[in-house]
């Protein structure tokens, strides 16, 4: 809302009242804009294991390891039998390293993701050594695997690419993109009795062999049924056999190498195959129903071995032999879940499992909202909600165990989340404490959809639904536009409804939704089929597309929605604001904010909201703005922070996190006084309706109180919060 002409009156004769000598306040430019950041810490700290790998140390003490995701991440090694800690190590660079290998000198090798750097490891040392890029351009790394000659080997995003590390020289050698049209690799195995290896890539799941001395690459031998699948997490080379293990059903494929026909496949198994003591059979993990299972080569069968636990995988698993040459006895010991190890011994049928005990990292900030409670949630990428307390000043210790959202939006005392991957919805009751049911799951989008990413969702309370705009699964272009019904509980879903479109951004008024999309689809998909973003119209009684149009010529992918302080559309394009006028149907203005081009596969940038002082604030490529809602005059408040995420709390404060890379795990706070009056206003006038259950001059006095306070002290920015 606009700010009330009569509110700095009223300050004023408060003021006076309270016997504290005040100038009348004075009009303030729409350019000219004092504010206050605080940065409030991390609202989500976690044991998030991602890649892992076996190893022995010096004098033979075996060990298994693990990188854990956060900023930034961290190499951990603990004694693969007591499960003691043995190293905690900063992957510098990098918030997640998925790919770790123990190489044929016994050091372990970690490449790390964004950075697409290759890290090694020396047993027994107190540090990793940079190996730099392998192939410059590139941003991640996969699939590492030890070659002939003892050299390692690994695959790239975006390039999709194969190379080749020569520890004696330290030279790497590119073999570039192995499958044209396929951005990833993801999983390699070599074949030291053929002298090839086989190479999963993605996002079509494909499985090719490849000579590293001729560079020949083979057809693919993946069964077309299994394309759907995306790419193979891992694949292992177990007594002549493939186990492949696929990303999107977590389906095993056991393959015999030569033939690659297909002779046993289970859903549901955790990447990490490894072989029995004697060689006839496969340890495999099962999260489901929490058993390790044995692969009989000779039956092609599998059987229960014993109780793992229920974790959602294993990793860094590994047989050690525990008991003498003469009397041989063995354990497994492996990494367990997010933050756990276990071990089984054999001999006396005895698991153990506990948790390790690893300071958690700060997790990176995926989406920010505020709940009616007053409270702020903010949502870290592989999952967990942090929550801060603002009337409190503090985070609180415990976090909600939901998986990645995208975005998060409310209904009265509820937060629906929109969760990563397939495209799933859940809810969190902020008037009840978590619990049992509190977060939890309640609708998913069918698997037919192929929709992974709800970045677009809003909450409509006079309708009892939940609108979903979706990025498609891997590989995919598309994105689908959903409808959940709370009473019934029923879910609607319209897949292409732009026709090969993302939609990334949602905003409700007056029985209309309106969308905005990306022409880019999943990562690994081909190439946009269409070149500008446009806006839609969806009909909510009707349930039907009302209409589509590009906003902005030109410009790709609409990624901020919001109701404007002026009551129309107000959008964001590719760094210009449009506005679009629902009785018309027609964009009546355009502005640029920020001039910025998207490139490559983007789906999110601009975060806009409604400020209490009627101006709207937003961030866009690390620039944080503010568009004066009468004039439309753009003023970049910051661009040093890489502010995103922008979302505005109840008590009329903005609350964002860095874009910083190693600090995107910060939630930061801002006001100005602008915004303290537009509160003050409302307080002001919710008192006049006899809304306040605390006396009006015991809430504005004690304001004043601190402000005075705060301004003798010198701390003048804090007395401008006020």
């Amino acid at each position: 809302m606009y700010r009330s002409k009569t509110m700095g009156t009223c300050l004023f004769v408060f003021l006076l009242a309270l016997g504290t000598t005040v100038s009348p306040p004075k009009p303030v430019e729409a350019h000219v804009i004092s504010g206050v950041y605080e940065m409030l810490g991390t609202p989500l700290k976690r044991v998030v294991g991602v890649g892992g790998a076996p190893f022995d140390g010096p004098d033979g003490t075996p060990y298994i390891s693990i990188s854990v995701n956060g900023s930034p991440a961290q190499f951990v090694s603990i004694h693969a039998l007591t499960l003691q800690v043995d190293k905690v190590i900063e992957i510098p660079g990098t918030s997640s390293a998925p790919s770790m290998i123990t190489g044929t000198d016994g050091n372990v090798y970690i490449g790390t993701t964004g950075s697409a750097e290759l890290f090694r490891y020396v047993p027994g040392t107190d540090k990793l050594v940079s190996l730099g890029k392998p192939i410059a351009g590139e941003t991640y790394l996969y699939g590492l695997a030890n070659g002939p000659g003892g050299k390692l080997y690994g695959g790239t995003y975006p390039g999709g690419k194969m190379f080749e590390y020569d520890h004696a020289t330290g030279n790497y050698r590119n073999f570039g993109t192995l499958v044209p049209g396929e951005k990833y690799i993801r999983a390699a195995v070599y074949d030291a009795e053929r002298g090839l290896f086989y190479v999963g890539t993605g996002t079509s799941n494909k499985l090719v062999e490849f000579d590293p001395v001729t560079g020949a690459v083979s057809v693919n031998w993946m069964p077309a049924s299994l394309s759907i699948e995306e790419y193979p997490n891992r694949i292992d080379l177990i007594g002549g056999k493939l186990f492949i293990q696929l990303n999107k059903t977590s389906k095993l494929v056991v393959m015999d190498k030569l033939t690659k026909a297909v002779e046993y496949e289970r859903s549901g198994v955790s990447a990490d195959v490894i072989p029995s003591p004697d060689g006839t059979k496969a340890y495999l993990f099962t999260p489901g129903d929490a058993y390790v299972h044995e692969y009989d080569f000779s039956s092609k069968q599998t059987a229960l071995v014993f109780r793992f636990g229920k974790y959602n995988g294993w990793k860094s698993a590994r047989m050690i032999q525990t008991g003498t040459p003469q009397t041989p006895t063995y354990t497994l010991s492996a990494w367990a879940g997010y933050n756990a190890a276990v071990t089984y011994d054999f001999a006396a049928s005895k698991q153990r499992g506990q948790t390790i005990d690893v300071p958690g990292q700060p997790i990176e900030i995926r989406s920010i909202a505020g709940g009616q409670d007053g409270k702020i949630y903010a949502s870290g990428t592989q999952g967990g909600v942090g929550i801060y307390n603002p009337t409190a000043g503090v985070m609180e210790p415990a976090s909600l165990g939901i998986s990645q959202a995208e975005s998060i939006t409310a209904i009265g005392d509820v937060l629906y989340f929109g969760i990563y991957p397939q495209a799933r919805l859940a809810m969190f009751d902020t008037s009840s404490p978590p619990g049992t049911g509190n977060p939890s799951e309640i609708a998913k989008l069918p698997s037919d959809s192929l929709q992974d990413r709800p970045f677009g969702m809003i909450g409509v309370k006079e309708l009892g639904k939940v609108f979903m705009g979706t990025v498609p699964q891997y590989g995919q272009l598309g994105g689908a536009f959903a409808v959940y019904d709370l009473p019934t509980k029923a879910l609607q879903t319209y897949r292409n409804l732009v026709q090969d479109q993302s939609i990334v951004t949602l905003a409700y008024k007056d029985g209309k939704v309106y969308g905005g999309t990306s022409v880019w689809g999943a990562y690994g998909a081909h190439a946009p089929t269409t070149a500008e973003g446009k806006l839609f119209v969806w009909d909510a009684a009707a349930g039907r597309k009302e209409s589509e149009i590009v906003p902005v010529p030109g410009k790709k992918a609409v990624t901020s929605l919001i109701v404007g302080p002026d009551g129309n559309i107000w959008g964001f394009n590719e760094g210009i604001l449009f506005i679009y006028n629902a009785d018309s149907r027609t964009v009546t203005e355009t502005h640029e904010i920020v001039p910025i081009r998207y490139a490559g596969t983007l789906w999110t940038d601009a975060f806009m909201a409604v400020g209490k002082d009627g101006n709207v604030y937003g961030t866009a490529r690390g620039t944080f703005f503010r568009i004066d809602g009468r004039t439309k005059r753009v003023t970049i408040l910051d661009n040093a922070r890489q502010f995103s995420n922008l979302t505005a709390g109840g008590d009329g404060d903005l609350y964002m996190r860095s874009g910083i890379e190693g600090k995107r795990h910060e939630l930061w706070r801002y006001t100005n006084p602008d915004l303290a009056l537009a509160r003050m206003n409302e307080q002001i006038e919710a008192a006049a309706e006899g809304s306040l259950g605390q006396p009006l001059y015991e809430q504005i006095g004690n304001g004043v109180r601190q402000a005075i306070r705060h301004w003798q002290a010198g701390r003048r920015d804090q007395a401008d919060t006020f």
